[in-house]
């Protein structure tokens, strides 16, 4: 099972609704998924396929409680879907034409001529709960949701450009950062904030999807900054070993050229303390002296240390 699926499943179990509720979703699914189709004798058709099972069955019980009507419904292998069903639900004649009418597809003229020209019917999106219905509608019919531990990704698939400006619009509404590109002859509406894509979740009736979305988007922003930490600390790690490195070659040639006892009590005591421990950090070397010295102080001497490693090869005209 995909994410997208647990989503439209999750969906396709919530209450009907009241009627204007019911016809604003209705009203997207014709919008993003619906075909108009002539038939013999004059008589008009109107079908909708999804390869969602619980889609279809929401669908029925849709067009039954708005309408009244049964449509038909055929289910259908498709090869070229790896062998899933493809579910085709139909209505013709009077029946296709009333739910046509309703759903702002099908106009008729000042002369009774019918014509076709979606057209949102304005009460599908007066209220805010026909505005999320509209949305539920247009999830199922051409909505998906990538896997969030992979990516944040939710798009609408949609084949009229009238229907998905609309949709932009109700998505904006509710303060969603959308965009739309086209993408090989369709139109892509999508939103990419993890942010917004719970809040979407949420206005749909997902709320499981949402909560697994939102432990997800937490353990991931565990996870980076975990990984931001030891990504810091091998890189501070790694800089204090070059350091000492660095430190223990100019001791060795103080050692060398001019002799470890020649120097300051509180500089051979931290070269000797170098040496001994060449992994320790400034705080631990600090706290080996007696009395123990502050990292500040500790740096402070290995520097005056280096320095005198430079001048030292100066003098002798080579390299450390």
């Amino acid at each position: 099972m995909s994410f997208s699926s647990d989503v439209k499943d999750e969906i396709t179990r919530l209450e009907t609704g009241a009627p204007c509720c019911m016809l604003a979703e209705l009203v997207a699914v014709m919008g993003a998924s619906g075909t108009v189709s002539l038939l013999g004798g004059g008589r008009m058709g109107v079908y909708v396929e999804t390869e969602h099972a619980p889609t279809a069955r929401r669908l029925l019980l849709l067009l039954r409680a708005a309408f009244g009507v049964q449509p038909a419904l055929r289910a259908t292998r498709r090869v070229q879907l790896g062998g899933r069903n493809s579910y085709r639900l139909s209505l013709a004649g009077d029946e296709a034409m009333r739910v046509l009418t309703a759903c702002g597809v099908l106009h008729r003229d000042a002369e009774g001529r019918f014509f076709i020209r979606p057209n949102i019917p304005k009460q599908a999106l007066a209220k805010k709960c026909c505005r999320k219905a509209f949305l539920r509608g247009a999830f199922m019919a051409g909505g998906s949701i990538s896997n969030p531990e992979k990516e944040y990704h939710l798009e609408f698939v949609l084949a009229d450009e009238r229907f998905a400006s609309l949709l932009c619009g109700v998505l904006m509404k509710f303060r969603l950062h959308v965009k739309k590109v086209r993408r090989k002859g369709a139109i892509v509406v999508y939103l990419k904030e993890a942010e917004h894509i719970v809040t979407l979740l949420n206005l749909l009736g997902a709320y499981g999807a949402q909560c697994d979305l939102e432990n997800i988007r937490i353990h991931k922003d565990i996870r980076n900054n975990v990984n931001r930490v030891v990504n810091c600390d091998s890189a501070n790690l790694g800089k204090t070993i070059d350091a000492a490195g660095r430190q223990v070659m100019a001791i060795e040639r103080i050692a060398r050229q001019m002799g470890l006892a020649r120097l300051p009590e509180p500089l051979r005591e931290i070269a000797q303390a170098r040496l001994e421990h060449q992994e320790a950090s400034l705080q631990e070397l600090g706290a080996l002296l007696q009395p123990p010295v502050g990292k500040s102080g500790v740096n402070h001497r290995l520097r005056r240390l280096v320095a005198i490693a430079d001048a030292l090869s100066k003098q002798k005209g080579d390299m450390p």
